[in-house]
């Protein structure tokens, strides 16, 4: 189901996987910095700031309310948390859309739109109404904000 999500909110979710890449990547660029050098003052400095920006990624995405593992492990599965919460946060956003669409017209049937695009659609339309739909998009979302 996830990559069911990813696939059709793609360009959604491109800046915060991209973000969440450099993040993680600069952690990795971290470590391998901190392994690189010898045992001085600067080592342990390195490492002590490792581990606090390894626990602020841990703290962010809820990860730190499990007890009984290390902080590598939690930090290791940061990336599915991760995506568990873009697709957390997608369903509600879609969900508060459809709610707002029944608050207009509650007849409407919504359960059609869970197959997707109308097969009378062709991919160009729907383009244009995705391109339509998106300054209408920001007002929502300054209303969720």
């Amino acid at each position: 189901m996830l990559k069911e999500v990813i696939q059709k909110n793609r360009g959604n979710f491109l800046y915060c996987l991209y973000c969440g890449s450099l993040l993680f990547g600069r952690l990795v660029v971290d470590v391998l910095f901190v392994f690189s050098i010898d045992g001085t003052d600067n080592h342990q400095r390195e490492l002590q700031e490792l581990k606090a920006a390894a626990q602020t990624v841990v703290d962010s995405i809820g990860l730190a309310r499990e007890s009984g593992s290390s902080l590598a492990d939690r930090l290791q599965r940061a990336p599915q948390k991760f995506a568990e919460y873009l697709a957390e946060t997608s369903r509600n956003c879609v969900a508060q859309d459809l709610g707002l669409i029944k608050s207009y017209w509650p007849s409407v049937k919504i359960a059609i739109l869970g197959d997707g695009m109308c097969s009378k659609c062709n991919h160009d339309q729907f383009v244009n109404y995705v391109e339509e739909a998106e300054p209408v998009a920001d007002q929502i979302v300054k209303l969720i904000e």
